[in-house]
Formats: structure tokens, sequence, C-alpha cells
């Protein structure tokens, strides 16, 4: 059986999320932060999502220098699409 587990942001929202992985993918795109609180389902302390070692590989990805690379890729194809719909008109 598969740990699930339960995240509350700092706005005092509560998430159950289904698995380590999805909460790894959360972590990863942003849309868990640092100071967002984490523990399992059947209990225990809340942790901070950025103390978790579980998340470390995912908070050194996304500060190195080929996330910031992705991050400008994608905010320049964003650029590039807007203007040729800008232009279509």
């Amino acid at each position: 059986m598969t740990t699930r587990y339960q995240v509350r942001d700092t706005g005092g929202r509560t998430l159950t999320v289904p698995s380590l992985g999805d909460l790894h993918a959360l972590y990863d795109q942003g849309f868990l932060g640092e100071d967002d609180l984490v523990r399992q389902e059947r209990g225990g302390p809340w942790v901070r999502a950025g103390a978790m070692p579980a998340l470390a590989g995912a908070r050194h990805r996304r500060t190195g220098p080929r996330w910031i690379l992705a991050v400008l890729a994608a905010a320049v194809a964003l650029v590039a699409a807007l203007g040729l719909m800008m232009a279509g008109r």
C-alpha cells in the first residue's frame, strides 16, 4: 500500500497527495513551496517541505542552472507564441 501525504499550504488549505512520487512532482514543478507543511496521512509531525530529505534532489534541480535555463526557454517560447498570435490578427 502506498503512503499518502497531507500538504498544508501557508493559507491553511489542506490537500491529500497519493504518493511520494506525486509529492516530489508537485514540489519539483513549484506547486508545493518551501514553507508548505507535509506529513504522512496516518499522522506524525508536520514538516516543512523545504526540510524534507526526500525532496532535496528536486530542491537542488530547481535552483540549478538547468532549471533557470528551462524557465528562460519557456518564457522566450511564450513571448514568441504571443507575438505570432498578435501578428496573425
